[in-house]
């Protein structure tokens, strides 16, 4: 069984101021967007899917095969929003990890919640998603950094354009 690895991060605003194969049926809409409560493979998240699974908030290192995806309409525990294949001629070690947080979590954090104001998106911290020796080994490449409540309490709707809305 492969597994992923995430590693949660400094709070966001301290930073400013410093694929495998599904058991499961993921119904999605013409837009990607998850229909409705989903039991899935880790390997099936996408940018813009939000899961429900509060050990993502929880753990200081976890390493993951199975999680629950839901609509971002309804009360969530994180949000991907950034999804990219990296390279290399293993996985990732400690200085790489922090380097893919940064080039990838922190520069696009911006992008997706639509403003560099920390207060703007005060009440979330980051996180992210890697392959583990193992699942490296099996052809998994995709780094993803999660958006998570700094509080544990529940996003409702995505927080794509937030600070626009």
């Amino acid at each position: 069984m492969r597994l992923r690895s995430m590693m949660p991060a400094a709070l966001l605003a301290a930073l400013f101021l410093t694929s495998g194969c599904s058991i499961w049926e993921i119904e999605r809409g013409e837009d990607g967007q998850v229909l409705r409560e989903t039991a899935a493979d880790v390997f099936d998240l996408q940018k813009g899917d939000c899961l429900n699974d509060s050990q993502v908030v929880d753990a200081a290192e976890l390493q993951l095969t199975d999680i629950t995806l839901v609509p971002c309409s309804e009360p969530h525990i994180a949000e991907v929003y950034v999804d990219v294949q990296i390279d290399g001629d293993g996985p990732p070690d400690a200085a790489r990890l922090t380097e893919l947080f940064e080039e990838h979590c922190v520069d696009s954090f911006t992008e997706y919640v639509g403003t560099d104001d920390p207060s703007a998106a005060a009440a979330l911290k980051v996180t992210s998603f890697f392959p583990t020796e193992e699942s490296w080994e099996q052809g998994d490449r995709l780094y993803q950094c999660l958006l998570v409540s700094i509080d544990e309490t529940p996003l409702v709707g995505s927080a794509q354009d937030l600070a626009t809305s």
